[in-house]
């Protein structure tokens, strides 16, 4: 179960409903937040002490605590919460004197779209900060390991540098008969070679430096002097390589036998292999990306990753030949692809029907170019499998590979989009069938949505899935939240978050959720004929919320469904219960005369979350999941927030459920909480009965 990241926010304000109001204007942008008004210099110290914060916003005329103060106690923590502030100034003058003062940005108040850019764009980079702090401190233990190998290793390994040796392992050292590494290390490696060989030697070395990252490793024999004058002839294995940081030659003098080495080609040859079509497997498909990502990065030549998708193989296949000949088809599919790329290209199976072709040093327009190609000829090509010919038309994207590229996973996605959208093409033209993977603008994303949203509407593509929530209090009542798919024209599910906002521009959350909820209610009613004491916990949007005439309708739907009201739950978002107090009020008492409750879930984000039930009659409570998120960082500040929340909440009589409980880690904490239910992976992913067993769990 996953959610938008909640980011955690300290707004330096004066006025706690301009704070307030940017809390509300986040939330509906999508943007979840826990956020804290800082009021004076205490505050912010004990706020920075005590929890980690993503971000602070704050307005420059603000006299409880001004931000060049807020800076200053930020940085003396050592802190790394960027400041992003608003002035009301309309010169240039302003935001100027906002970055010197030590802001990342500074922002006009009121333009609230602007904003929202900066604080992503800030939140992005913070992430970012984080990954490359805890990539650091990987990064160093893997240089520790590294060391502790090379130090134990039995194959004899040494780093040569200008001739001399910087490096050398104890097996090294033992091969040459000399006692300890500080009689090798920077020593010249002419001074160990026979006579006879060191111009060879010294050649060698030279010119292998000079070919650069043309080469990547080679063999080098010649003969040494041990310590104790004896000649031992050496066959060492060269290559280019980094000790230290420095740019340096690998000597590698491996102690395995030929025969073993033979079968451990031999090994790896079938480990990278497809057995039905002979070309590489998924795995080594990967294994060459990485090391395509890494020349790209260091600064060589960009490369190419072309998808190539055979379209509707199953169905041609299964209906001529069946569907035993399928590995024969594809087996016949790959020699032909194999015939038209070049010896550097690297062709692999990635599933069924479709390759993936890794093609070094090339640009776009020249990739593009043979792409099109080899689906002409693909398209072309007629399959014969024991006198019957089946004919595949085929469909290829193509993702680019340079400097930009994160990791190996980001070319295939990229490749996988642009082939969608080659085979929704309607050309028949083999050309038009390919297309070179350019990122989306956020409008045509936003288009594409409604767009996808209004189709699935029209032709009903929607399902309910169910995830148990289990009582930790040894409740005999079983629930599950009701959580909805949109499914993809090509069957894939979408989750509310990537839809739902679209949904509302058209008018259409408050439709989804009525479907939502008689669905929800006929299932339930067949669930419950087995005498299961089952409720469930239906989640509505905003819209829903304000529109009057759900209520009574609710009321119809029970009386049809003959289901007792109290079966079902209605769910809030905190954010919305706030931005419509005195609606979200109304709505909740006449639920309640339904004789249904509501729940009011991310609880815990608003500047005075409890304010709200004041007002509104909420049985259940569902905490935001950023505090079981803190909670697995193992904090005593992480356990003290929800146990104080979950206190106050239990002073209310309110019934609390804490999600995304991962692992189990944090079950103890939870239960020494005192929480009454818990939903998360650890108990059971989303699934499309209710099914689970909660017997097992009492």
């Amino acid at each position: 179960m996953s959610q938008t990241k909640t980011i955690r926010l300290l707004i330096l304000n004066d006025s706690r409903a301009e704070a307030e109001r940017l809390i509300s204007m986040l939330h509906n942008a999508g943007r979840p937040v826990r956020a804290q008004h800082v009021e004076n210099d205490e505050a912010l110290n004990k706020l920075l002490q005590e929890k980690v914060w993503d971000l602070m916003v704050g307005l420059d005329t603000t006299t409880n605590l001004k931000p060049l103060d807020a800076i200053r106690i930020i940085r003396r923590l050592n802190k790394d919460v960027p400041l992003i502030l608003q002035t009301n100034d309309e010169t240039i003058r302003g935001t100027v004197d906002g970055l010197k003062l030590g802001a990342v940005d500074v922002v006009k108040v009121d333009e609230d779209q602007h904003l929202l850019f900066v604080i992503q764009r800030e939140f992005n980079n913070r992430e970012d900060r984080d990954r490359r702090r805890v990539a650091e401190r990987r990064y160093n233990e893997i240089e520790r390991r590294n060391q502790q190998l090379l130090d134990s290793s039995r194959d004899a390994i040494a780093f040569v540098q200008d001739g001399m040796f910087l490096y050398t392992n104890d097996s090294f050292v033992e091969l040459l008969d000399y006692d300890s590494r500080d009689d090798l290390e920077c020593m010249p490696v002419i001074d160990i070679t026979k006579d006879r060989d060191q111009d060879k030697v010294k050649r060698f070395l030279k010119d292998f430096m000079l070919k650069g990252s043309d080469i990547e490793s080679t063999k080098l024999e010649f003969s040494v002097i041990t310590k104790d004058g004896a000649e031992r002839p050496l066959s060492i294995e060269v290559r280019k390589s980094t000790f230290e940081e420095e740019l340096c030659t690998q000597f590698l003098i491996r102690t395995s036998t030929a025969d073993s080495q033979e079968l451990e080609a031999q090994i790896q040859q079938i480990k990278s292999q497809d057995l039905a079509t002979g070309l590489y497997n998924r795995g080594y498909l990967l294994d060459t990306l990485h090391l395509v990502v890494e020349n790209a990065a260091s600064g060589a030549n960009n490369s190419a990753l072309i998808h190539i998708g055979v379209d509707k193989f199953h169905e041609i296949v299964d209906g001529k030949l069946g569907i035993a000949s399928a590995d024969l088809v594809i087996g016949s599919i790959a020699d032909f692809a194999k015939s038209q790329v070049k010896a550097d290209d690297v062709l692999c199976r990635y599933n069924d029907n479709s390759f993936m072709l890794v093609i070094p040093n090339i640009d776009p327009e020249t990739a593009l170019a043979r792409a099109k190609t080899l689906c002409q000829k693909l398209t072309s090509h007629i399959v014969d499998i024991d006198g019957t010919t089946l004919q595949f038309a085929y469909a290829i994207g193509i993702s680019v590979v340079n400097e930009t590229t994160a990791d190996a996973e980001t070319p295939i996605g990229q490749a996988v989009k642009a082939y969608e959208l080659a085979r929704a093409e309607s050309s028949n033209n083999a050309e038009d069938k390919v297309r070179l993977y350019e990122p989306e603008t956020r409008e045509e994303t936003k288009r594409d949505v409604s767009h996808s949203v209004q189709k699935a509407l029209d032709e009903g593509r929607f399902k309910l899935l169910f995830q148990p929530i289990l009582s930790l209090r040894g409740s005999d009542r079983e629930h599950y939240e009701v959580l909805l798919r949109m499914i993809g024209e090509d069957g894939s599910e979408i989750s509310p978050q990537e839809f739902l906002s679209a949904a509302a521009k058209i008018g259409a959350t408050t439709k989804i959720d009525r479907w939502v909820i008689l669905e929800s209610i006929k299932l339930l009613s067949e669930h419950r004929k087995n005498s299961t004491n089952t409720h469930l916990i239906i989640n509505l949007s905003r819209e829903s919320v304000l529109d009057a005439t759900l209520p009574p309708w609710i009321k119809v739907a029970f009386k049809a469904a003959n289901l007792p009201p109290d079966a079902l739950v209605f769910q809030l978002n905190e954010i919305d219960v706030n931005d419509h107090l005195n609606v979200a009020a109304t709505f909740s008492e006449q639920v309640t005369k339904l004789g249904s409750s509501c729940s009011i879930n991310r609880f815990g984000c608003a500047l005075n979350p409890f304010n709200a039930l004041q007002h509104v009659k909420a049985s259940h409570i569902k905490i935001d999941g950023s505090f079981t998120q803190e909670l697995q960082e193992n904090t005593p500040e992480a356990v003290q927030a929800l146990n104080e929340l979950v206190s106050e909440l239990h002073k209310l009589d309110k019934i609390t459920i804490v999600p995304f409980v991962e692992n189990a880690s944090v079950l103890s904490k939870l239960w020494q909480s005192g929480v009454h239910y818990i939903q998360g992976y650890y108990l059971q992913g989303p699934a499309e009965e209710m099914n689970y067993d909660f017997d097992t769990e009492s």
